[in-house]
């Protein structure tokens, strides 16, 4: 099995059943310094209603186990989007979603994952004070989500991102070029932005790579993951590539909100793929060369702030 094939069954655009991703069951969840004491902090939404393959396949597990450790109150429910529903919470979090079941389909059409009053009624609970983490995708999983990206301000690729300079080379198979690298060397890491600078010590972001995924452009946010001159848009799921992307994580105020977007799904689970004979490739929170544990964290403060 190549890379590639790994990398897709990895990013959420799986649409073969041959590969299992599976939660890491040696991760270890526990938080340091707790911003907040047990059961004390936000209530904190993981969105089930929109067919969230991450969320059904259990993948969101990691996830909730570090936020619950670091004091927020998590709940995954799938009720739809409405006005008084989500005055229930500080945070939603939408992992990537879908119109459909995952993997029943190839291709995104004109179906609808979230109805128009859905939209609207995110995009003013946000304008009015809430904050939104949007976790995207590489194609098709791309096009479910643009309208919800558009409704704040943000165009996403179609395809998936490849950068041959700016990727993780020390993967000597087909396909490592989607692994993209945000790091002080290549100064494509925002390093001054209170997600990545942390609160306190030792909670400074210093390096992130990406899992593919899809590219982002908004022009009334800031870069976290500023994507190279030599990234490409590339053709992913029979889906001819389309669009531009300066960015792979945006975030930004929306009114009195937060939002925070990003193209890649990945770091914040903590999963393996069985590749077979024995072997497995290792994605997320749970990698300790990249700081997606920290930078979960680091996310939710800024958002609960």
């Amino acid at each position: 099995m190549n890379y590639l094939k790994i990398l897709f069954l990895c990013c959420a655009a799986a649409f073969s059943m041959n590969a299992q991703m599976v939660n890491d069951s040696t991760f270890d969840a526990s938080v340091k310094r707790p911003k907040f004491k047990k059961g004390k902090g936000p209530a904190l939404l993981i969105d089930a209603a929109h067919h969230n393959f991450i969320v059904e396949m259990g993948l969101a597990k990691p996830l909730v186990d570090v936020a619950t450790a670091d004091g927020y109150r998590p709940s995954i429910d799938s009720s739809l989007f409405t006005k008084a529903y989500l005055s229930n919470y500080k945070i939603v979090v939408i992992t990537p979603a879908m119109p459909f079941t995952f993997g029943s389909k190839k291709e995104v059409t004109t179906e609808s994952t979230f109805t128009p009053a859905e939209i609207d009624a995110l995009h003013d609970w946000v304008n009015n004070g809430g904050s939104l983490l949007l976790l995207s995708e590489h194609a098709p999983i791309d096009k479910s989500m643009t309208p919800v990206l558009n409704k704040f301000g943000i165009q996403s690729s179609i395809g998936i991102v490849w950068d041959s300079l700016n990727c993780d080379k020390t993967i000597p198979m087909k396909g490592f070029q989607t692994l993209l690298k945000f790091n002080k060397e290549n100064g494509l890491l925002n390093t001054e932005h209170p997600i990545t600078k942390g609160e306190q010590a030792g909670e400074q972001i210093n390096a992130i790579v990406t899992y593919g995924g899809s590219g982002l452009t908004g022009p009334e946010y800031t870069s976290l993951f500023t994507l190279s001159p030599s990234s490409e848009i590339k053709r992913w799921s029979g889906i001819n590539p389309s669009g531009s992307a300066t960015s792979q994580g945006l975030v930004g105020k929306v009114g009195k909100g937060k939002l925070v977007a990003l193209g890649d799904c990945n770091g914040f689970t903590a999963m393996y793929i069985n590749m077979g004979a024995g072997k497995k490739f290792f994605a997320g929170m749970q990698v300790t060369d990249h700081n997606w544990k920290q930078f979960v964290l680091n996310t939710l403060h800024w958002l609960s702030n």
